[in-house]
């Protein structure tokens, strides 16, 4: 606790007016902690003033649901990222939805989206399922968190160069012509 309040501390000193983001991954971690609770209930209800919000983000939206402060962070989260889930028109499951104010056909959009592709914005401007678009060099750079590739990262870090790295690795994705593309810069023996 002691740790936390300074840390506190120290993140409210470097407030100064300019825009800041406090982002908070992982949030199930921080609403476990009661001290945390109260830090967040009151980040939330007065970061405004020095020109800083909060980015919360958790796996599970039970995570707030059945948190002390989930009205709070509901009412001070107007604009919310919710990600694909399939189990989303489950009951149990549709009912967390629904304290986020979302109606049966977006539920029903969060259920259908594709994940890795697919988001769901809520915001007081309006709601929309959108894609990032992203193409398959963006996805094998910026979407690899599954434990085969973080394991097969370890496996190529430790084996290739910085230089061949990258190329090396969009081979193991399977996306072998833009790893030709970075050929001619990881290849530093020819003139």
């Amino acid at each position: 606790m002691i740790i936390n309040t300074y840390l506190f501390h120290r993140i409210e000193g470097q407030l100064d007016g300019a825009p800041t983001l406090i982002l908070i991954d992982e949030g199930w971690l921080a609403l476990d902690d009661e001290g945390f609770t109260q830090q967040l209930k009151h980040w939330l209800k007065t970061l405004r003033k020095a020109n800083a919000s909060v980015v919360f983000a958790t796996q599970s939206l039970a995570d707030i649901g059945n948190s002390p402060i989930a009205t709070v962070l509901i009412e001070s989260c107007p604009c919310r990222l919710f990600l694909p889930n399939a189990n989303a028109l489950e009951p149990q499951i549709s009912a967390i939805y629904r304290q986020f104010g979302l109606n049966n056909r977006q539920i029903e959009l969060i259920a259908r989206a594709m994940p890795k592709r697919d988001y769901y914005l809520q915001s007081p401007l309006g709601n929309r399922l959108f894609e990032l678009g992203l193409g398959e060099v963006a996805l094998a750079l910026c979407a690899t968190s599954s434990p085969q590739d973080q394991a097969a990262i370890s496996r190529l870090w430790q084996t290739d160069t910085p230089d061949t790295f990258f190329a090396d690795w969009l081979r193991f994705k399977q996306v072998n012509w833009a790893a030709d593309l970075l050929s001619p810069f990881s290849d530093r023996s020819q003139p």
